[in-house]
Order: structure tokens, then C-alpha cells, then sequence
């Protein structure tokens, strides 16, 4: 179907974009319901006019500005793969992402990342043969450390290992979000290559490499061109902050400690480097978040065992204080019970992408709550128990000295213990430096 000189195209993913031959231009717009198509073809030759590059893809996007009919457009470099535009550009929009984009050769990269995304929406008359496809491959075997094409020497493989191991400690095993996935993506390009006829891909293949020559560049540009990974370079190269006062920073982690979950602050700051969402330690993150919440509702459950068995004691649970703390304790149990049942329900939605940047990035203090509710329900009714049980044993029980020595060294070595575990995981740890 044809709309004056614009073809009407399928995508092999099913949308529609159409083609003007006459002047190689391509626009995602539905001509069909497009009323002013020549306003459309006189800006594209007046566009075309300054550029004055026969060779240059153009495509163009007509929209609604402050009431005005605009074009947003960019030109696509084949022999450059780049995308281009023939006025100053403010960049943050490009770029942004990355937090420090340095020179030419590192911006370049987020260009040829968007000039392979353009034939992704676009992919017609785009030519790709076998050599392509085995380069993208040969790529994808750099992240995961396979058997590149042909007889490869021993050091190459046990380099690429070392290099697979490295790299799926760090933030590239994101880039297909784990390194099984990413081991599928190379099955999948082997099959396209074996399905080529006559040396050229097809459109439905075409789409899916250029999908992932993508990501690799966009993933090369936000990790930092020429330079070893992001989260490497913060792992290794940052020198913790002097702790002056070391009181207040061990009273600030025990209260953390006992308000939110002991895994969550330290973890949130490990799954995003510099902004960028790292897959691995998100999913690591939610599997330990998982545990914890089952493991709190196990010592909630003991919690509650040990109320119920403080309040049938004859002479133990029969004092105001006693039955006050343990009737709050069980109340509180029965909370972080639920609490945490709510919460890996939350944990299971974290899963998605897109819903654990959103909160990991832009709600972090809200994340810290939701997750520290549960936590600081558990910790309560356990203090609860602790507190109605020697509130019983001091008022009205009447124990001997050595039921009270007892029970109070046994309390001390258990406090004593937390502290010591506390104090360990959230205390000052080696100072790092930068290597040389």
C-alpha cells in the first residue's frame, strides 16, 4: 500500500512504518490519518537541501509543540554508523545515563548504539551477511568466556575463563541480565546463521542482531570506554570515609540493625553502579531478602511459642508487666508474620526490571520502610519476650541467686554476641586504593 510516494511497511514484529524511496527517508507516523503530508515532504526537502548527503538515512517524527506542528528528526550515517543532526544538539538526553561521558570516542559509542536501534525499528532494505552475524558472536564470547570460532589455543581459552568469571562478578552480566541468558543469545544468533540463504539475513534476523549490537554498545558506553567495568573501578578505587567518633557510628548501626532488615542498606548500594541496574546482584539481592523474610517469620513464630508458654506459667506470666509485654510480643509476631508474607510478594515483583530500578533508584528511603516494617516487628517481639520473661522472674517468681545469675549471664552472652555480629557487619572494613 502506497501513500503518494510513501510505502506502507510490516515490521516483522508487526507494526507499520512507512518509506519514501525518492528521498530515503523513513517516518514512524501513520500516514493513513495524516492530513498534512505535504508539509511533511517540504521540511524534508528543505532538511535534505542543508544537508546536502544523498547517502544519509533521514528520519522524521511530525508532533504537537505549544500548539505548533514540529519535526523531530536525525540522519543515520551508513558509512559512519552514527546518527547525526545538522544542528547543535543538547546532549543530556543522549547521554545522561552515563554519569561522566568523556571524549569522542566514548560519546561515539552511545551514537552507534542508537544508529543499530534504527534498524531495529527500521529494517528495511538493511543488508547483513554471515560475517556480521559471527562477529556479534565472536563478541558475546568475550562476555562469556565460550570457544571462539576455530582451533583456539589453550592461554585464549583459559584468558577468556578468567575474563567470564570477572565479568560475571560485575555489572556486564546485566547486559542480558544473567550469563545463561546470555548463553541463549549466542544459540540464537548460531541458528540465524545457519538459516541465511544466500549470505544475506533476513528482516527477522536483521531485527534480532541489531537488537543486540544495542546492547552491547549501550552497554560499552554506560561501563566506560578503554577503562576496566564501573563497578570494578568503585570496588577497588574508593577510600572509605574516616570514622571519628566510633560510638555514634556503632549506636547508628545497631539501631539499623534492629529497625530494618541487616542485609537491606549495604545491598541497595551494590545492585546500581554509577546508575547503571546490575541484574546479578539484584537477583542476589531478592534471594537474600527472601531468606530473611522466611527466617523472620520462623524466629516470629518461636517468639510468639515462648509468650504463650511465659503466660501459663503459675507465678510468671501472672504480673501486669508480664502479661503487657507478652500479649504486645505475640501481637507483634502475628504482624511480622503477615508483614513478611506481604513483603515477598514484593520481593517476587522486584523480579521485573523495570519495577526494581523504580523503586532501587528513585524510592530508596521508601524501599528501606517497607522492608525494615517486618524486620523491626520481629525484633520487637522478641525483645517483648525477652523483657516479659525477666520481668516475671524479678517481681513475683521469686528465683533463687542461681536461677538469676544464670539467666542474666546467659542474656549477657547473647546481647554480647549480637553485638559482636552487628559490629561486623556494618563496622569500618579495609580501607581500598586506588590501583596503580
Amino acid at each position: 500500500m502506497t501513500y503518494g510516494n510513501w510505502q506502507e511497511l510490516v515490521h516483522p514484529l508487526g507494526g507499520t512504518y512507512y518509506y519514501n524511496n525518492t528521498k530515503n527517508a523513513f517516518t514512524p507516523t501513520n500516514l493513513r490519518r495524516y492530513m498534512s503530508l505535504h508539509t511533511l515532504e517540504d521540511f524534508i526537502d528543505v532538511s535534505r537541501a542543508a544537508a546536502n548527503e544523498a547517502d544519509w538515512i533521514l528520519v522524521v517524527f511530525p508532533t504537537i509543540f505549544l500548539g505548533e506542528e514540529r519535526f523531530q528528526y536525525y540522519y543515520v550515517v551508513p558509512d559512519r554508523h552514527i546518527i547525526t543532526w545538522l544542528e547543535d544538539l543538547n546532549g543530556e538526553l543522549l547521554f545522561g545515563e552515563c554519569v561522566q561521558p568523556s571524549e569522542w570516542r566514548h560519546k561515539r559509542l552511545e551514537l552507534e548504539a542508537q544508529y543499530w536501534k534504527h534498524f531495529e525499528f527500521f529494517p528495511h532494505q538493511f543488508q547483513m551477511g554471515t560475517v556480521q552475524v559471527r562477529r556479534i558472536r565472536r563478541e558475546i564470547v568475550c562476555y562469556i568466556g565460550g570457544e571462539p570460532y576455530g582451533a583456539a589455543a589453550t592461554a585464549w581459552i583459559t584468558r577468556a575463563k578468567i575474563e567470564a568469571t570477572t565479568l560475571g562478578q560485575s555489572s556486564a552480566a546485566s547486559m542480558f541480565w544473567s550469563l545463561d541468558q546470555m548463553n541463549q543469545i549466542g544459540a540464537q544468533l548460531a541458528t540465524i546463521e545457519s538459516l541465511i540463504d544466500n549470505g544475506v539475513v533476513e528482516e527477522t534476523g536483521v531485527v534480532f542482531c541489531c537488537r543486540i549490537l544495542y546492547i552491547l554498545r549501550h552497554h560499552q558506553f554506560l561501563n566506560r570506554h578503554n577503562q576496566p567495568e564501573a563497578r570494578l573501578i568503585r570496588s577497588h578505587a574508593v577510600r572509605e570515609k574516616s570514622r571519628r567518633c566510633k560510638l555514634l557510628v556503632f549506636m547508628g548501626n545497631t539501631a539499623a540493625m534492629a529497625m530494618c532488615m541487616p542485609i537491606t542498606v549495604d545491598r541497595i548500594k551494590s545492585t546500581s553502579v554509577d546508575g547503571i541496574m546490575n541484574g546479578v546482584e539484584v537477583n542476589s539481592f531478592i534471594d537474600d531478602f527472601s531468606s530473611q523474610a522466611k527466617g523472620q517469620i520462623t524466629l516470629a513464630g518461636v517468639s510468639m511459642a515462648m509468650d504463650i508458654a511465659i503466660l501459663a506459667i503459675p507465678g510468671l506470666g501472672t504480673t501486669k508487666t508480664s502479661q503487657i509485654l507478652c500479649s504486645c510480643s505475640i501481637l507483634l509476631g502475628v504482624g511480622c508474620i503477615f508483614a513478611n508474607t506481604v513483603v515477598q510478594h514484593f520481593g517476587t515483583r522486584m523480579r521485573s526490571m523495570d519495577f526494581a530500578a523504580y523503586y532501587l533508584r528513585r524510592k530508596t528511603k521508601i524501599f528501606i520502610v517497607i522492608t525494615g516494617i517486618p524486620t523491626s516487628f520481629c525484633v520487637l517481639s522478641v525483645t517483648g519476650s525477652i523483657l516479659g520473661f525477666l520481668s516475671g522472674v524479678a517481681t513475683d517468681f521469686k528465683p533463687s541467686a542461681p536461677l538469676m545469675i544464670s539467666s542474666l549471664a546467659t542474656l549477657g552472652v547473647v546481647v554480647g554476641s549480637l553485638l559482636v555480629l552487628v559490629f561486623a557487619s556494618y563496622g569500618p572494613g579495609p580501607v581500598r586504593v586506588r590501583p596503580q
